[in-house]
């Protein structure tokens, strides 16, 4: 049965423990809700970690800073009672810039003590626009009431300028003198 509200409820508890664990950078707690197993997996933004030993590894070592993230979107899917999907997405604050991102969990219920234990993970961010990269590189924000004015802008000087990046010039032609001391 698909999304059996029980599970569905234990599922989203879980998951919030998760988070809280998350940004307040609670490794024990973190490196528990995994599967316990060299079969655990989890790629991250720039790493891939096969195994429970890798994700507590990296766990232990990863620096604790803008950590914290605000949830845009959270979806669960659970299938019968001992499988369950959940994933975000979320924004959070790297280098002083808003980042969009996205998380999946798979979620698998084991008999006895172990319980629900995270078996496979997936973070990701979303790539920065080019609009996002200029302004972090010069320190100005765009507010967001002024985004699409700023995208559209630039998509005209992009069109403006076409004709003259796409002019061909030989290899051979100086475009102009070189100034040597």
């Amino acid at each position: 049965m698909i999304n059996q509200p029980e599970v569905v409820a234990t599922i989203a508890a879980l998951h919030d423990e998760y988070e809280a664990a998350l940004v307040s950078n609670d490794v024990k707690k973190l490196t528990g809700f995994f599967w316990n197993s060299e079969f655990a997996l989890r790629f991250g933004v720039n790493e891939s970690l096969y195994g429970a030993k890798e994700i507590e590894e990296f766990r232990k070592n990863r620096p604790a800073v803008d950590l914290q993230r605000q949830v845009l979107r959270q979806q669960i899917v659970t299938f019968g009672n001992d499988t369950a999907v959940a994933t975000l997405e979320f924004v959070r604050r790297i280098q002083g810039s808003p980042r969009r991102g996205r998380q999946t969990q798979v979620w698998r219920k084991f008999e006895g003590d172990a319980g629900w234990k995270i078996v496979s993970a997936h973070v990701s961010l979303v790539p920065v626009s080019y609009m996002d990269q200029a302004s972090a590189l010069i320190g100005l924000p765009i507010p967001e009431e002024y985004r699409e004015g700023v995208r559209v802008n630039l998509e005209r000087v992009a069109a403006i300028a076409r004709p003259l990046l796409d002019f061909p010039i030989d290899d051979s032609v100086e475009s102009a003198k070189v100034f040597l001391p």
